[in-house]
């Protein structure tokens, strides 16, 4: 009898395992397909920009420019926000920050209301701008 009581906590405590793993997989899984519908979306708006004439993007794509500075995912529910660094005027270094949110309601990035503006309490590391895991950073030289 004492063998079955033993046996069926041991194997209580092994389910118990499996379901918190069960459950860490699922997150990570949604993290996973959140961040790669996240880069794609940077991807495409860096396209979009690299598909520019070079002498029209840093008015474009600057707060105020058509289409802006900011740029809503089509996939998922997101935000991205575009900095343009034209302090040399042969080569632009263009970021793409993404935030965005999972299906259990957390933002990954500091824009914790996914609006593409950085508001008070959001700069956590205190650099200014918006930062993400979801950044994509390249630099574009005049043809």
């Amino acid at each position: 009898m004492a063998e079955i009581l033993i046996t069926s906590a041991a194997l209580i405590i092994v389910i118990a395992g499996l379901i918190q793993l069960f459950i860490y997989g699922s997150r990570l899984s949604d993290l996973s397909r959140a961040m790669s519908f996240a880069i794609t979306e940077a991807q495409a708006k860096m396209e979009e920009i690299r598909n520019s004439t070079y002498t029209t993007i840093t008015a474009n794509y600057a707060s105020g420019g058509s289409p802006g500075n900011t740029f809503t995912m089509t996939q998922g529910n997101g935000r991205g926000i575009i900095y343009i660094d034209s302090t040399n005027a042969n080569l632009l270094q263009i970021d793409i920050v993404v935030s965005f949110s999972l299906p259990s309601g957390r933002v990954i990035g500091e824009d914790l209301d996914l609006d593409g503006n950085l508001d008070a309490g959001e700069d956590t590391n205190g650099n200014g701008r918006l930062d993400s895991p979801a950044t994509i950073v390249s630099l574009l030289a005049q043809r």
